[in-house]
Protein backbone atom coordinates (compact mmCIF):
# COMPACT_ATOMS: atom_id res chain seq x y z
CA UNK A 1 0.00 0.00 0.00
CA UNK A 2 1.51 3.65 -0.96
CA UNK A 3 2.17 6.33 2.01
CA UNK A 4 0.36 8.74 1.19
CA UNK A 5 2.28 12.18 0.98
CA UNK A 6 2.19 14.22 4.19
CA UNK A 7 3.36 17.88 4.07
CA UNK A 8 6.64 18.79 5.24
CA UNK A 9 7.25 19.97 8.87
CA UNK A 10 8.05 23.74 7.97
CA UNK A 11 9.70 24.97 11.71
CA UNK A 12 11.96 22.86 14.23
CA UNK A 13 10.34 23.41 17.70
CA UNK A 14 12.43 22.45 20.85
CA UNK A 15 10.56 18.97 20.72
CA UNK A 16 10.88 18.05 16.87
CA UNK A 17 9.72 14.28 18.07
CA UNK A 18 6.24 15.91 19.96
CA UNK A 19 5.49 17.76 16.51
CA UNK A 20 6.38 14.78 14.49
CA UNK A 21 3.79 12.66 16.22
CA UNK A 22 0.86 15.21 16.65
CA UNK A 23 1.34 15.35 12.47
CA UNK A 24 1.69 11.25 12.04
CA UNK A 25 -1.57 10.78 14.37
CA UNK A 26 -3.36 13.59 12.88
CA UNK A 27 -2.41 11.56 9.89
CA UNK A 28 -4.10 8.35 11.10
CA UNK A 29 -7.43 10.20 12.22
CA UNK A 30 -8.01 11.46 9.01
CA UNK A 31 -7.16 8.28 7.53
CA UNK A 32 -4.35 10.10 5.18
CA UNK A 33 -2.45 7.12 6.63
CA UNK A 34 -5.28 4.23 6.32
CA UNK A 35 -5.85 1.48 8.59
CA UNK A 36 -3.03 -1.60 7.91
CA UNK A 37 -0.64 0.90 6.05
CA UNK A 38 2.68 -0.06 6.51
CA UNK A 39 4.94 2.43 7.95
CA UNK A 40 8.20 3.16 6.48
CA UNK A 41 10.54 5.15 9.00
CA UNK A 42 11.89 6.73 5.69
CA UNK A 43 9.39 7.34 3.71
CA UNK A 44 7.73 9.44 6.45
CA UNK A 45 11.11 11.26 7.48
CA UNK A 46 11.26 12.25 3.78
CA UNK A 47 8.11 13.54 3.45
CA UNK A 48 7.50 15.64 6.97
CA UNK A 49 11.81 16.85 5.98
CA UNK A 50 12.88 15.74 9.16
CA UNK A 51 15.69 13.49 10.27
CA UNK A 52 14.59 9.75 10.77
CA UNK A 53 15.23 10.33 14.89
CA UNK A 54 12.20 12.35 15.79
CA UNK A 55 10.23 9.96 13.20
CA UNK A 56 11.69 6.89 15.35
CA UNK A 57 10.40 8.51 18.62
CA UNK A 58 7.33 9.17 17.42
CA UNK A 59 6.48 5.92 16.19
CA UNK A 60 7.93 4.36 19.41
CA UNK A 61 5.68 6.34 21.14
CA UNK A 62 2.59 5.53 18.68
CA UNK A 63 3.11 1.89 19.74
CA UNK A 64 3.45 2.03 22.98
CA UNK A 65 0.23 4.48 23.28
CA UNK A 66 -1.71 1.53 20.44
CA UNK A 67 -2.15 3.41 17.31
CA UNK A 68 0.69 1.68 15.45
CA UNK A 69 1.02 -2.44 15.71
CA UNK A 70 4.01 -4.42 14.90
CA UNK A 71 3.38 -5.77 10.84
CA UNK A 72 6.31 -8.54 10.43
CA UNK A 73 9.87 -6.54 11.10
CA UNK A 74 8.12 -3.02 10.54
CA UNK A 75 4.56 -1.34 11.65
CA UNK A 76 1.37 -0.54 10.42
CA UNK A 77 -1.42 1.53 11.50
CA UNK A 78 -3.99 -0.56 13.83
CA UNK A 79 -7.42 -1.49 12.41
CA UNK A 80 -11.11 -0.78 13.43
CA UNK A 81 -12.49 -3.25 15.20
CA UNK A 82 -14.99 -3.38 18.63
CA UNK A 83 -12.10 -5.15 20.41
CA UNK A 84 -9.64 -2.05 20.50
CA UNK A 85 -11.96 0.65 21.61
CA UNK A 86 -13.27 -1.82 24.09
CA UNK A 87 -10.28 -2.54 25.39
CA UNK A 88 -8.73 0.87 25.21
CA UNK A 89 -11.50 2.51 27.37
CA UNK A 90 -11.36 -0.44 29.61
CA UNK A 91 -7.87 0.60 30.42
CA UNK A 92 -8.59 3.94 30.74
CA UNK A 93 -11.39 3.15 33.56
CA UNK A 94 -8.93 1.16 35.51
CA UNK A 95 -6.20 4.08 35.90
CA UNK A 96 -8.62 6.75 35.76
CA UNK A 97 -10.31 5.08 38.99
CA UNK A 98 -6.88 4.93 40.84
CA UNK A 99 -6.35 8.57 39.70
CA UNK A 100 -9.84 9.82 41.59
CA UNK A 101 -9.17 7.93 44.43
CA UNK A 102 -5.27 9.00 44.82
CA UNK A 103 -6.72 13.05 43.87
CA UNK A 104 -9.36 12.73 47.09
CA UNK A 105 -6.57 12.58 49.37
CA UNK A 106 -3.54 14.38 46.89
CA UNK A 107 -4.92 17.36 45.43
CA UNK A 108 -4.32 20.87 46.57
CA UNK A 109 -6.71 23.33 47.29
CA UNK A 110 -5.10 25.15 43.55
CA UNK A 111 -5.94 22.25 41.08
CA UNK A 112 -9.61 21.46 42.80
CA UNK A 113 -10.18 25.08 42.31
CA UNK A 114 -9.12 24.56 38.60
CA UNK A 115 -10.76 21.21 38.40
CA UNK A 116 -14.16 22.31 39.65
CA UNK A 117 -13.81 24.94 37.10
CA UNK A 118 -13.29 22.04 34.37
CA UNK A 119 -16.58 20.14 35.25
CA UNK A 120 -18.38 23.05 35.51
CA UNK A 121 -17.30 24.43 32.44
CA UNK A 122 -18.22 21.36 30.34
CA UNK A 123 -21.73 21.49 31.82
CA UNK A 124 -22.21 25.13 30.97
CA UNK A 125 -20.88 24.22 27.57
CA UNK A 126 -22.96 21.06 26.72
CA UNK A 127 -26.28 23.04 27.85
CA UNK A 128 -25.73 25.97 25.78
CA UNK A 129 -25.10 23.63 22.79
CA UNK A 130 -21.64 24.05 22.17
CA UNK A 131 -20.14 20.77 21.88
CA UNK A 132 -16.24 22.05 20.74
CA UNK A 133 -16.87 23.97 24.08
CA UNK A 134 -17.56 20.48 25.84
CA UNK A 135 -14.98 18.86 24.17
CA UNK A 136 -12.45 20.97 25.50
CA UNK A 137 -13.83 21.16 28.98
CA UNK A 138 -14.03 17.40 28.91
CA UNK A 139 -10.24 16.85 28.11
CA UNK A 140 -9.13 19.29 30.11
CA UNK A 141 -11.19 17.87 33.80
CA UNK A 142 -9.66 14.30 32.91
CA UNK A 143 -6.01 14.93 32.83
CA UNK A 144 -6.49 17.60 35.69
CA UNK A 145 -7.66 14.56 38.20
CA UNK A 146 -4.66 12.87 36.87
CA UNK A 147 -2.49 15.50 37.77
CA UNK A 148 -4.20 15.56 41.21
CA UNK A 149 -3.51 12.16 41.53
CA UNK A 150 0.35 13.28 42.28
CA UNK A 151 1.30 10.47 40.22
CA UNK A 152 3.29 10.91 37.51
CA UNK A 153 3.74 7.54 36.20
CA UNK A 154 0.04 7.41 36.49
CA UNK A 155 -0.77 10.70 34.95
CA UNK A 156 1.94 9.94 31.74
CA UNK A 157 -0.28 6.40 31.74
CA UNK A 158 -3.71 8.24 31.74
CA UNK A 159 -2.30 10.96 29.26
CA UNK A 160 -1.56 7.93 26.83
CA UNK A 161 -4.97 6.40 27.18
CA UNK A 162 -6.68 9.79 25.87
CA UNK A 163 -4.81 9.92 23.27
CA UNK A 164 -5.92 6.58 22.32
CA UNK A 165 -9.18 6.62 22.88
CA UNK A 166 -10.00 10.05 21.22
CA UNK A 167 -8.13 8.73 18.35
CA UNK A 168 -9.71 5.86 17.50
CA UNK A 169 -12.82 7.48 18.69
CA UNK A 170 -12.58 10.40 16.03
CA UNK A 171 -11.06 7.74 13.43
CA UNK A 172 -13.20 4.36 13.73
CA UNK A 173 -16.42 6.68 15.17
CA UNK A 174 -17.09 10.02 13.97
CA UNK A 175 -20.12 11.59 14.99
CA UNK A 176 -20.66 9.88 17.87
CA UNK A 177 -23.91 10.76 19.07
CA UNK A 178 -23.70 10.92 22.98
CA UNK A 179 -26.05 12.69 26.13
CA UNK A 180 -23.20 15.13 26.62
CA UNK A 181 -25.15 16.88 29.13
CA UNK A 182 -24.86 13.28 31.89
CA UNK A 183 -21.61 13.20 30.97
CA UNK A 184 -20.99 16.43 32.19
CA UNK A 185 -22.81 16.26 35.41
CA UNK A 186 -21.24 12.81 36.10
CA UNK A 187 -17.94 15.49 36.02
CA UNK A 188 -19.55 17.79 38.48
CA UNK A 189 -20.19 14.27 40.38
CA UNK A 190 -16.57 13.39 40.52
CA UNK A 191 -15.72 16.56 41.10
CA UNK A 192 -17.17 17.39 44.26
CA UNK A 193 -16.33 13.47 45.06
CA UNK A 194 -12.77 14.64 45.21
CA UNK A 195 -13.31 17.42 46.41
CA UNK A 196 -14.71 16.02 49.83
CA UNK A 197 -12.23 13.44 50.30
CA UNK A 198 -14.58 10.53 49.29
CA UNK A 199 -12.29 8.09 48.15
CA UNK A 200 -14.23 5.08 47.24
CA UNK A 201 -17.34 6.90 45.52
CA UNK A 202 -14.67 9.10 43.62
CA UNK A 203 -13.13 6.36 42.24
CA UNK A 204 -16.59 4.45 41.44
CA UNK A 205 -18.06 7.54 39.63
CA UNK A 206 -15.10 7.98 37.56
CA UNK A 207 -15.30 4.08 36.62
CA UNK A 208 -18.72 4.59 35.70
CA UNK A 209 -18.22 7.47 34.22
CA UNK A 210 -15.77 5.95 31.53
CA UNK A 211 -17.30 3.05 30.92
CA UNK A 212 -20.79 5.09 30.47
CA UNK A 213 -18.72 6.76 27.45
CA UNK A 214 -17.28 3.36 25.87
CA UNK A 215 -20.98 2.46 25.98
CA UNK A 216 -21.87 4.67 23.43
CA UNK A 217 -19.20 4.83 21.76
CA UNK A 218 -19.36 1.05 21.05
CA UNK A 219 -23.18 1.43 20.56
CA UNK A 220 -22.50 3.55 17.44
CA UNK A 221 -19.71 1.13 16.16
CA UNK A 222 -22.22 -1.54 16.26
CA UNK A 223 -24.35 0.24 14.12
CA UNK A 224 -21.77 0.07 11.30
CA UNK A 225 -22.65 3.63 10.26
CA UNK A 226 -22.32 7.22 11.97
CA UNK A 227 -25.00 8.63 14.35
CA UNK A 228 -27.66 10.83 12.90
Amino acid sequence: MTIPQLLPLGTRPESLSSLVLEQIKSAIVNKELAPGTKISEASLATQLQVSKTPVREALLRLRHIGLVSPNGSGLQVVQPSRESIREAYELRASLERASARFASTRRTDNEMLLLAEFAEGSLTKTLAGDAQGFREFDAQFHRQVALCSGNDLLNTAIDDALVLTSALRARDVPMTQHDSVSCAKEHVRIAEAIASGRVDIAGEAMEEHVGHVMSMVLAVFDQGEPAR
